[in-house]
């Protein structure tokens, strides 16, 4: 079926985002927030210049914030080497809250993750995907002529739990749950879509070869411990790096270069990041927390971090 990336038109009072292509990179400025339901330009606006991308690197992962946590530095290095980012997340990181709030706040902080890598204000445009009759929310940064590009994009498949078991307000779905074939379909937090195994791994597929990227960076596919084990991770680590390279490897043409990261079981490891390009992690990855750990509007988390966190942002491991 036909593939096409979609631009709606949005009511120019509300608060959101304003919508940016990716390869053309022509936009409208607005406010630079992520959110759940409708996007919003305001009335006045001016268009956005092209961006330049030497080559494109692909992340997906499973959470908003897999990619600062277990990706960096080489992710940051990626993009100060020229290279546009594409950076897909497949669930929606609830971790089986109520309601939107909490995905919501996940998403903005990614948004201002990247703007602040980028060093440019956080101003996003929305440009939803579309692939067989599904559309998956993305949104592309406005960055100055000449400088790379970066898309995010939120499939916001349920998160399921740290052992895959699910969560009761999603009905106890989860990746793994469905690459076991416990379940026959997995549908998406706002209803909007449901995927077997061959239509997620289609879909990815498609966003890969969208992207045009050589190099495909995801999490520990090789890892098999389902949430317990030496090597223990989030479940939905595992499983979304193992879809995201069955599709790698599905596309038509030269295939890209997958690179797996290893995730929580890091914190047993050496040290292995020089102390500027940790402090420039740590940098980037407060200023994600923003959106989830500020009580108040703050620029930047400026408060302790947990101990899982302290030892990530000293390591990152390929697989």
């Amino acid at each position: 079926m036909k593939s096409v990336l979609i631009i709606r038109p949005v009511n120019a009072t509300a608060v959101g985002l304003r919508k940016l292509g990716w390869r053309a990179a022509s936009a409208v400025c607005g406010m630079a927030i992520l959110v759940w339901g409708q996007i919003a330009v305001p009335a006045a606006s001016s268009a956005a210049a092209p961006a330049a991308c030497r080559s494109t690197v692909f992340a997906g992962v499973a959470h908003e914030d897999d990619d600062l946590l277990f990706m960096s530095p080489d992710l940051l290095n990626d993009w100060g080497r020229g290279a546009c980012l594409d950076i897909v997340y497949l669930t929606a990181g609830d971790a089986g809250s109520t309601g939107t709030g909490y995905t919501e706040q996940r998403e903005q902080g990614v948004g201002r993750a990247y703007a602040l890598m980028a060093g440019v204000p956080n101003d996003w445009g929305r440009q939803d995907r579309r692939h067989a009759a599904r559309t998956v929310r993305s949104f592309a940064l406005r960055v100055p002529a000449g400088r790379p590009a970066v898309r995010v994009t939120f499939v916001r498949l349920p998160d399921g739990l740290h052992d895959g078991s699910g969560t009761r307000l999603q009905a106890g779905q989860s990746l793994l749950k469905l690459e076991q074939g416990r379940i026959r379909r997995i549908t998406t937090m706002d209803r909007s879509a449901s995927y077997d195994v061959k239509e997620l791994t289609e879909m990815l597929s498609w966003l890969i070869a969208d992207s045009r990227a050589k190099t495909v960076r995801t999490l520990d596919y090789r890892n098999i411990d389902h949430g317990s084990g030496p090597r223990s991770d989030h479940s939905d680590h595992e499983v979304a790096a193992r879809f995201v390279k069955s599709a790698a490897a599905s596309i038509p043409g030269p295939k890209p270069v997958v690179v797996g990261y290893r995730g929580y079981s890091i914190s047993a490891l050496p040290p292995n990041i020089s102390l500027p390009a940790s402090r420039r992690k740590e940098g980037v990855f407060r200023r994600y927390l923003s959106t989830t750990l500020c009580t108040m509007a703050c620029a930047d988390y400026t408060g302790p971090l947990w101990s899982s966190y302290q030892h990530w942002m000293v390591r990152q491991y390929r697989a």
